[in-house]
């Protein structure tokens, strides 16, 4: 709609040369761009602070590979695997359309090894199964992601930059734990279980995995992080974990806001601008399809202040 592109156009996002009335599909395009062109900002502003940005483009890669390798596996269409993605130094925008246009999970996979991408090593053996299986191609890319991020922490010395990766840890190992308390007597918690983290023990994690019942589960895992401010989320979390990963993005971000105010110099303001932009281009991808579709508009009043 003119009204969206010209809101977009008014908060920076779009280009003048852009037509009155782009389709969804340039919008989103654009939007992925921005997007880019405010990490390389980020990039060229962190100076001392740059021991967080391979978190931040790790974790924007992790993104965009887990998009690529499920594309691949329930073959969808290459545009549709791009919805979203934010180019990085490692991934820019030409590399994630050619693994979008990949049929096969081995195929994207390869094309990383000659790229000599650093997830590479990690992710072909899980790529080039038979069939491959979605939660090892993101077990995979968890894992590649929190090696480089514990690399990333120690080299930095930033004792709240090893906090902050080790909450990620124990929040991902949290993930699996109710993914796999469905999935029946033949799962390995040890084959599964990401170290590094400092909340979530094994023996905590293999007692999540095993309850099998969702209460018991939000117990085991409630009782592991009592001590945090995701205990209480998790007491309630079911097996809903989209919903989850949502509350738990909220709560994130608001212990990053608090922590930047208290360190200002520190890491943790570029890893609070990196999660904002990640949210505002969700939210703005569902303004333009909700807009493109002229489906029920429901609340649409989301700022663009953050990360202008």
């Amino acid at each position: 709609a003119p009204s969206l592109a010209a809101a977009l156009r008014r908060a920076g996002v779009l280009t003048a040369a852009m037509t009155e009335a782009p389709p969804p599909q340039d919008l989103e395009l654009a939007i992925r761009r921005w997007a880019a062109a405010l990490l390389r900002i980020l990039a060229r502003w962190a100076g001392s602070r740059a021991a967080a940005l391979p978190l931040v483009f790790d974790e924007e890669d992790r993104r965009s590979l887990r998009s690529v390798l499920r594309g691949a596996v329930q073959h969808v269409p290459p545009e549709q695997r791009l919805a979203g993605l934010i180019p990085t130094p490692a991934l820019p925008e030409r590399a994630l359309e050619e693994l979008a246009r990949t049929a096969t999970p081995a195929d994207a996979a390869a094309l990383l090894a000659v790229w000599h991408h650093p997830f590479a090593t990690t992710v072909l053996p899980a790529a080039a199964a038979a069939q491959p299986d979605l939660f090892a191609l993101d077990l995979a890319l968890s894992r590649a992601v929190a090696v480089r991020a514990i690399d990333a922490a120690r080299q930095s010395r930033s004792r709240t930059l090893r906090a902050w990766v080790c909450d990620t840890i124990d929040l991902e190992n949290a993930r699996s734990a109710i993914l796999l308390s469905t999935a029946g007597d033949d799962v390995v918690p040890a084959d599964v279980f990401l170290p590094g983290g400092q909340h979530l023990t094994f023996p905590a994690f293999e007692r999540a995995v095993m309850a099998r019942e969702p209460g018991a589960v939000a117990v085991q895992l409630a009782t592991a992080f009592a001590e945090t401010p995701y205990g209480a989320t998790f007491m309630h979390a079911g097996r809903d974990v989209a919903a989850l990963e949502h509350e738990l993005v909220q709560q994130r971000m608001g212990e990053l806001a608090r922590e930047r105010r208290r360190a200002p110099l520190g890491p943790l303001p570029v890893l609070w601008f990196a999660l904002q932009l990640r949210t505002q281009v969700v939210d703005l991808q569902r303004i333009v399809w909700t807009v493109a579709l002229n489906a029920p508009r429901g609340s649409l009043d989301i700022p663009f202040a953050a990360t202008a």
